[in-house]
C-alpha cells in the first residue's frame, strides 16, 4: 500500500517520503495532536504478502521496543492500518555517513568519534542479545551536532528471531560482511565488530579492505585475503590505530575483540597519544575520505551507480580531470578525487563538471574562485 502526502494514517498525517530500502518505505509524518514530526516505516507493497517478511518486520518492531540508547534511533509506537503494520520512530535530522563522506573530508578525530559512537550503540545492543548484522555507512546517521544514530535493525538477530535465518543463507551487505556471514554461518556480536572494522578502514583509507570486480571474487577475498594495513595506505593513520582495525578484521572471530567495548577502548587508547587527540600539531587534523561503495558488477551500472572511468563518454578521457581534482581539493580536501570521478562518469562536458563540483564548496567566495580557475 502506497501512501500519499496529506493522507491520514491513524493519528498521523503523511508529510513526505524519506526513502525506501529492500524491505520497507519510510515516510515523514506528523502526529495530529502533538504536531511532532516522526518517521513512519511500512513494508513495501510487494513484501507485505510474504509471511516471512511480515514476521521480520514485526520482529524489528519488537527488537527496537527493547532498545533505549542515545545512539540508536528510538521506536515510538507501532500499529496496524488496514492490515498493514506500521512502526513510528524518532525522526533523525542529518545525513548518513555515506553521504557525509561524499560531501566533504572527515578528519581522523571525527572518524574515530563516529566509530566510537557506533561501538557504544553496539555494545549496548549486544549486551541485550541483539546482533545488528548490517553495519555499513548508509545505516549510520549523523546529526548536525555530530550525534550518531544507528539505523535499520530490519535484519537484526535476537535469540527469539534466530529461526528466521537458517545456516547456509547470507544476510547483510556483501562488502561489509564478516567471513562467517559470507560462508553462511550464524552471525554474532563478533560479526558486527568486523563490519565496524570495515567501515573504519574505509574512513581511514578511502577504500574498502576487500573489493573485487565480482561478488564471487569479493566473497573469496573476504574469506582468504588479508587486507593491507591502513597505515600503509594512509601514513597519517597512527600504527596503533591501524593495528586495532586489523584486529577487528581477523578472519577468525576468536581473534577479534571480544566485545564492542574492547574495540572502542583499543581505538581510544591507540589515538590518545596522537597529536591530533591532544590538540597539538601545527596544521589541521589529517583528513580522511571514502569513495562510494564498489559495485558488485561494475560492467553493468544501474541508476545512481558510479561508472568506471573507461565506461564514461567518449570525450571524457581527454578532459584534464587531474587538474580539476587538484583545484577542487584546495577547497574540500582529498574527497575531491572521488567527487570529480563521479561527475566525470556522468558527463563529457568540462563546464558541467565544474558547475557540479562547485556545489560541494560551502563558501560562496571560494566557490566563485574555483569557477574562475576553470581551464580554458
Amino acid at each position: 500500500m502506497a501512501f500519499a502526502v496529506g493522507q491520514r494514517i491513524g493519528d498521523y498525517e503523511i508529510v513526505g517520503q524519506l526513502g525506501a530500502g529492500g524491505l520497507g518505505v519510510v515516510y515523514e509524518v506528523q502526529h495530529l495532536i502533538s504536531r511532532r514530526r516522526e518517521a513512519m516505516k511500512i513494508l513495501l507493497p510487494d513484501q507485505s504478502g510474504a509471511a516471512e517478511m511480515v514476521e521480520r518486520f514485526r520482529r524489528e518492531v519488537q527488537t527496537l521496543a527493547g532498545l533505549n540508547h542515545g545512539n540508536i534511533a528510538a521506536l515510538h509506537t507501532a500499529f496496524y492500518h488496514e492490515d498493514q503494520l506500521a512502526m513510528v520512530m524518532e525522526l533523525v535530522h542529518g545525513e548518513t555517513l555515506r553521504d557525509r563522506i561524499l560531501r566533504a573530508a572527515i578528519t581522523l578525530p571525527q572518524g574515530l568519534d563516529i566509530a566510537g559512537q557506533v561501538l557504544q550503540a553496539l555494545d549496548y545492543a549486544h549486551r541485550l542479545g541483539v546482533v545488528h548484522r548490517d553495519i555499513k555507512p548508509s545505516n549510520v546517521m549523523i546529526t548536525e551536532s555530530g550525534l550518531v544514530k544507528l539505523l535499520d535493525f530490519g535484519i537484526a538477530r535476537t535469540e527469539q528471531s534466530s529461526h528466521l535465518t537458517k545456516s547456509g543463507f547470507m544476510v547483510g551487505s556483501l562488502n561489509y560482511m564478516s567471513p562467517e556471514q559470507v560462508s553462511g554461518q550464524t552471525a554474532n556480536a563478533s560479526s558486527d565488530i568486523y563490519s565496524v572494522g570495515v567501515t573504519v578502514y574505509e574512513l581511514l583509507t578511502g577504500r574498502l579492505p576487500i573489493a573485487r570486480a565480482t561478488s564471487y571474487e569479493t566473497m573469496v577475498g573476504i574469506m582468504q585475503q588479508v587486507p593491507v594495513p591502513p597505515h600503509e595506505i594512509a601514513p597519517a593513520v597512527p600504527m596503533a590505530v591501524s593495528a586495532a582495525v586489523m584486529r577487528s578484521l581477523e578472519k577468525d572471530p576468536m581473534k577479534r575483540f571480544a566485545t564492542a567495548a574492547e574495540f572502542l577502548a583499543a581505538l581510544q587508547g591507540a589515538f590518545a597519544g596522537h597529536p591530533a587527540a591532544r590538540g597539538q600539531g601545527t596544521g589541521p587534523a589529517p583528513a580522511i575520505a571514502s569513495p562510494p561503495p564498489v559495485p558488485s558488477n561494475p560492467v553493468r551500472p544501474s541508476a545512481g551507480m558510479v561508472r568506471p572511468l573507461s565506461q564514461a563518454g567518449s570525450g571524457m578521457q581527454s578532459l584534464p580531470l587531474e587538474e580539476v581534482t587538484r583545484r577542487l581539493a584546495v577547497y574540500i580536501g582529498p574527497v575531491a578525487k572521488f567527487v570529480v570521478k563521479k561527475l566525470a562518469a556522468q558527463s563529457d562536458d568540462l563546464d558541467s563538471i565544474y558547475r557540479e563540483a562547485a556545489k560541494q564548496i560551502t563558501s560562496e567566495t571560494d566557490r566563485a574562485a574555483f569557477l574562475r580557475s576553470k581551464i580554458h
